[in-house]
Order: structure tokens, then sequence, then C-alpha cells
């Protein structure tokens, strides 16, 4: 599946998902469990997506030595629920560095249908990646005594993450690409109404449209941070540039398979009648 039938799937229908964890990164459950889930839920496409592989420490992100049994797992799972729903190997691959990121050859020559690329990791001042993504608790301590108390920094350093991964391309969707904010407006409420906020997600929206690349709609925070990712005041700006919407709950657990995609569909709707 290229980023052309991706779009076509999501014009024409909303019974799907391109985001999902299982066991091979930081998900919940078996990914047997997931996909019987989302098949019972009636979607009609389902994206298994593990964090891929990086060269940083992470307690969330697959393995190398298990890519191959994922890949043979999946298709297992393809043949299982053939004419029943079609089941999509994918994988979130983290951006780490102009060295390491979806663009290079070992993610490109591994036998995946898509590539989302998303940005969790963000190098501190001495160059020490941390990852920003997660409980505000562990969010707040690194910004103590990684990021010496600059949040501005660690924001600025996450848009650039995403900006250079944009560059350099090799991936057909982009994953939550303010995820950042879910922290960071913890630590500072006002941030997302400051100029120089703005101004990074329209350079993220600018170049994503130049790129051609699926935006994300995540909507996993919707009920443990009442958000979307991009944030919702952001939709109206895509929509206007006309660039593709995907909108993903980046399921963890069966039970959450749908969880925030009716809200969102409901949001763009609204959004929609107002343009």
């Amino acid at each position: 599946m290229d980023a052309k039938e991706i779009r076509q799937v999501i014009e024409t229908t909303d019974r799907y998902n391109f985001h999902s964890h299982t066991e091979y990164c930081d998900g919940h459950a078996p990914v047997g469990s997931i996909v019987a889930a989302a098949c019972a839920e009636g979607f009609e496409v389902w994206g298994v997506t593990p964090h891929s592989p990086i060269n940083v420490e992470s307690q969330c992100n697959m393995l190398k030595v298990d890519v191959p049994n994922y890949i043979r797992r999946i298709d297992e799972l393809k043949d299982q629920y053939d004419g029943r729903m079609r089941l999509v190997t994918g994988m979130e691959i983290d951006f780490i560095s102009r060295d390491f990121g979806p663009h290079i050859d070992y993610f490109q020559k591994m036998p995946l249908e898509y590539r989302i690329g998303s940005v969790h990791f963000v190098p501190n001042q001495d160059g020490v990646h941390l990852d920003c993504d997660g409980s505000y608790e562990r969010f707040s301590r690194y910004l103590r005594d990684g990021f010496a108390n600059d949040l501005r920094y660690v924001v600025e350093k996450y848009f650039e993450q995403v900006l250079t991964m944009l560059e350099l391309g090799g991936f057909e969707m982009l994953g939550h690409f303010d995820k950042i904010i879910g922290n960071a407006a913890l630590a500072d409420p006002e941030i997302e109404n400051l100029g120089w906020y703005a101004a990074l997600v329209d350079d993220v929206i600018r170049l994503a449209k130049e790129s051609g690349v699926i935006v994300e709609i995540n909507t996993k925070a919707i009920k443990t941070k009442n958000r979307f990712f991009p944030a919702d005041r952001w939709w109206g700006r895509l929509l206007e540039n006309k660039i593709p919407l995907a909108v993903n709950s980046d399921c963890h657990d069966p039970a959450l398979t749908d969880l925030g995609r009716k809200e969102a569909f409901h949001r763009l709707a609204e959004i929609n009648s107002f343009r």
C-alpha cells in the first residue's frame, strides 16, 4: 500500500486505522487480540505499526531481532482475515537524526507497506536524546534535569526534528506532529498562543504540503489529555492547504481500537462547514 492507496482509503471510508501497537513494542496485548477486536468493530482496513528499532535506549521500541517475526506474524494474520478486513504491514519509525530515521536504507529496504514518521526523542543541549512523550511527571523531570528548564528549547528542537524528518522523507504518513504540546502545555498553558509557537506549526504545514505526505490526526489522548494531535485549532489550516488527513486511534489496547475517532470526524465536519 503506497501513499496513493492510503489516500484512496481515507477518502472513501472512515472504517480504517493506520496506527496501532502490540506486544512487539509498548502495546498492551498480542497483535492477534487487537486485530480481532478491530475486525469485530467493523474496521475495513487496519494497519499495525510497532515503534521501530532505534539507536538510542528505549523501553518502548521493538528490537531489531524481532522484525522478521513481526513481518511473518502479520502475513499469517492477513491470510486469516482475508475477505473480512484488510490488514496492512506498517511501522512507526522514530526520527533521531540525519543519520537515523525513516529515510535510511535499513527502513527503506524493510518489507513494509507504509511507514509513519514520528518524533518522540529530543536531543538536549549536550546531544543526549530524551523521550519527551509519555507521562508529564517524567517530562518535567527531564525538563529540569536534562534541558536546564528551557521549555522553549525543547519545543523548538522537537519541531526542528519534525522539519528535518520531512525534509529527508522516506515515509507516507506524518505522525502526531505536535505531540510535544501534550506535555509542554502542562508546563506552560499559554504556549500555544505564542507567536513563535504558531510559526513552528506554520513551518510544518508548509513543508508537509510540499512533501506530499499524509498528516495524521491522532486521537489517543482525547480521554487522558482532552487533546488531538495535531490540535484541532490547526485543522482548518491543514484543510485549506488540501493536505490529506488520516484519523488514527494510535491503539495500544483491544478495548480502544476506535477511541476518539468519531469525535475527530465530527470536529472535522464542523470545521469544514465553516470554511
